[in-house]
């Protein structure tokens, strides 16, 4: 009797033990779940590029003004600012002699203006460049407007480049906010003050390659068979295409570039100067040659 009871007991240690044993494994459970389950890793999300740092005001000190009055009277009175822009035009003549020739014409507008306008601001006088006269103040009350190039880029100075007194001040305009940078553009936005022409351009090379590799690489966006006259210039198929296939190019070279409304590309590697290229002749044909090149803005205008 006692050795049954022990066997009995023994058999019974058993049973409890595998069930314990399945219970601690889940094998109990019919459905699988399991009561601690597994978080997912999270996906890691790509960091967006940072935002390209603001330039600062061409004119610190058209900064601190109030906008001005689009609708100011103008009319010819007493300058007030006529030593200063004497002394700015010699000032940038004797620090950029490069930009003059030796009749004392300048050889590029934009810098021309630009520098004037940096020469001003260490002063504390803003100055400002409406497309023919340079805007000059220091107060919201009133402006003076100088005329100093003549329509030869010849440097005028002295009396004669006053033209007339606004009240209350003209300047700063207001202006519409900047477009972001384009697209593969880690410069910031930015403004032109004055575009001209330069010589042959710096980026010519760099455009005109990336014309030709298109039309080795995208076939598909010209007709060879109709060319421009006396040229082997083709037709384009699609001249969206073709411009940013171009832009596309210079991009991945590492400039910044932007087709310009399907008129002319913009092209530049700082913002202190941009350049523009016509890479179509008449909206219908590529245009190649020193003709691509149009103009250089300062500071860039995009």
């Amino acid at each position: 009797m006692k050795v049954f009871q022990y066997r009995f007991v023994a058999a019974l240690a058993v049973a409890v033990s595998l069930v314990l044993a399945l219970s601690a494994c889940g094998g109990g459970g019919s459905s699988g779940s399991n009561d601690n389950p597994t978080v997912p890793a999270p996906v890691p999300q790509p960091t967006p590029d940072p935002e390209p740092t603001p330039e600062p005001s061409l004119s610190a000190s058209c900064a601190k003004l109030p906008l001005g009055d689009p609708s100011a009277a103008c009319a010819q009175e007493t300058a007030t600012f006529q030593e200063e822009v004497d002394a700015a035009i010699f000032t940038l003549m004797a620090e950029r002699p490069e930009l003059f020739d030796a009749d004392g014409k300048t050889q590029s507008t934009g810098a021309y203006y630009v520098g004037l306008i940096k020469i001003l601001d260490r002063q504390g006088i803003c100055g400002f460049y409406d497309g023919e006269e340079l805007a000059v103040t220091d107060s919201p009350s009133f402006n003076d407007q100088y005329d100093i190039l003549t329509s030869k880029n010849q440097v005028r100075t002295g009396s004669r480049t006053y033209r007339a007194t606004c009240s209350p001040s003209a300047v700063p305009p207001p202006e519409a906010p900047l477009a972001p940078s384009p697209a593969g553009c880690s410069l910031p936005p930015s403004r032109e003050v004055a575009c001209s022409r330069e010589g042959d351009g710096k980026f010519f090379f760099q455009v005109e390659a990336a014309v030709r590799q298109i039309m080795d690489e995208r076939p598909e966006l010209f007709d060879f068979n109709d060319t421009a006259t006396r040229t082997d210039w083709p037709r384009i198929l699609d001249l969206a295409a073709y411009q940013q296939a171009v832009v596309d190019v210079l991009v991945a070279q590492g400039f910044c570039a932007k087709d310009d409304r399907q008129e002319e590309i913009a092209v530049k590697n700082e913002n202190f100067f941009n350049e523009q290229y016509d890479i179509q002749l008449a909206d219908k044909y590529v245009r190649l040659g020193e003709g691509m090149y149009r103009s250089t803005c300062y500071p860039a205008a995009f």
